[in-house]
């Protein structure tokens, strides 16, 4: 589809665009898709880290609590038990980093999402916008070139009805307002489709 506007196109030195407005819309619309998917994709990926550092924070205070509990316990008893507590409370003050360095890189790996994100979202919109520009130009060149073959058409018309006389005359000019009148609104059908293409 669209092998003889190609070939139209590259035999023209790129006079006549590439690429249709549909094709042009087609190309947008799958970009915004992809867009809208790497924000959900980035949206999880928050979501999942936000639900892992809650977790962390809980094991966290969860271990300072059972710290302190060691702590309290091995005041009140001496001997062996209080060797193992202060063990214990090394354990969890040796774990404690280790959760908080995974709570960082849940949150970092968060926000390297929502980064990619906006930034597939922007490249989104910027090639929406140039499509709906492009397609704007080109329904004006069209409607300008559609204009100019009706004018030619109402002064032939008008020559060959000065030959015949008035009457041909007046059928001619009534000719040449139904052409500018389809020129027009070939024009207001084209400025509909741009701003239905926005």
């Amino acid at each position: 589809m669209g092998l003889i506007r190609k070939t139209v196109s590259v035999g023209t030195l790129g006079i006549v665009s590439f690429r249709s407005k549909k094709e042009k819309l087609r190309r947008a619309e799958l970009s915004q898709h992809d867009a809208e998917a790497a924000l959900e994709r980035e949206h999880a990926a928050r979501l999942s880290a936000e639900v892992r550092t809650i977790a962390a924070e809980k094991r966290v205070k969860r271990a300072k609590a059972e710290a302190a509990d060691a702590a309290r316990k091995s005041e009140r008893k001496r001997g062996r038990r209080r060797h193992k507590t202060d063990k214990l409370a090394e354990l969890i003050a040796g774990a404690e980093p280790i959760v908080r360095s995974g709570m960082e890189s849940a949150r970092s790996a968060g926000t390297d999402a929502a980064k990619r994100g906006r930034k597939v979202g922007r490249r989104a919109r910027k090639s929406a916008k140039k499509a709906a520009i492009e397609a704007r130009i080109e329904a004006k060149i069209e409607a300008k070139k559609a204009a100019k073959h009706s004018a030619a058409a109402a002064q032939k018309a008008a020559a060959r009805g000065r030959k015949v006389g008035r009457r041909a005359g007046k059928a001619a000019k009534h000719t040449a307002g139904e052409v500018r009148h389809a020129a027009e609104h070939t024009l207001h059908q084209a400025a509909e489709a741009v701003s239905s293409s926005k």
